[in-house]
């Protein structure tokens, strides 16, 4: 295995190549570097074949929302509405020179990302062919305006798989509008297949915080294993 780093800006970008020659590329939006706990997932349920990206160190509430809203979680959330700025840097600027550092292109790319990072997956699709595959691993589903904008736009790409996945006990938080997330999500899995989006809804185990690696490379797994 090798890893080369990347530096745009504040944001740490960690190709891990795994294999030779064209293969699926997975792009992981992380709020740490956890490529290396990805990978250690990836044993537990027997993934392999695809070569992995990890996007860290972003301004997570500001860059990874799609609009501004009011504070949801805490005093401090700063839920600024930046995505429309960052998504074209991620398509303009870290994926070619990522993907310059292949020997082959990709056999397609995957966006994937957790929490928030989950939602900004889900929202690109809606904005840039460059995915064709999407996974959200308890994605912010629950985001104010978003069940409402996906039923109300387009999707910008044939999107060929998506994997969407909550915690059980997601919903059950004191929060109102955290409480929505676990119908939400399904809402947004039967929005996509019903526009013929191969999509994959699981409920997992625990609470919002229960083993992130693990449910992404849930993700990973169904989505290579729909390829074959």
């Amino acid at each position: 295995m090798e890893i080369q780093e990347l530096k745009f800006g504040h944001r740490r970008v960690c190709l891990y190549r795994l294999v030779q020659g064209s293969a699926p590329l997975v792009y992981s939006i992380d709020y740490h570097e956890n490529g290396q706990l990805l990978l250690e997932a990836c044993k537990q349920v027997d993934c392999s074949g695809f070569n992995l990206v990890t996007i860290s160190g972003l301004h997570w509430n500001q860059e990874l929302s799609p609009w501004p809203i009011e504070t949801v979680v805490s005093k401090n959330d700063n839920f600024a509405g930046e995505a429309p700025q960052w998504l074209p840097m991620l398509t303009t600027e870290v994926v070619p020179q990522v993907e310059r550092l292949l020997d082959a292109p990709p056999a397609w790319r995957c966006l994937a990302g957790y929490s928030l990072g989950g939602l900004f997956a889900v929202w690109s699709a809606f904005q840039t062919d460059l995915f064709t595959r999407i996974l959200s691993a308890s994605g912010s589903m629950w985001y104010p305006g978003w069940l409402e904008y996906a039923r109300e736009h387009e999707l910008a790409v044939a999107l060929q798989g998506t994997y969407l996945s909550v915690g059980e006990q997601e919903s059950t938080s004191r929060n109102a509008v955290l409480q929505t997330v676990g119908e939400r999500t399904q809402a947004i899995a039967a929005l996509l297949a019903g526009r013929g989006v191969p999509t994959k809804f699981e409920l997992n185990p625990g609470n919002h915080f229960k083993n992130p690696p693990l449910r992404v490379v849930k993700g990973i797994k169904w989505l290579l294993d729909s390829d074959n």
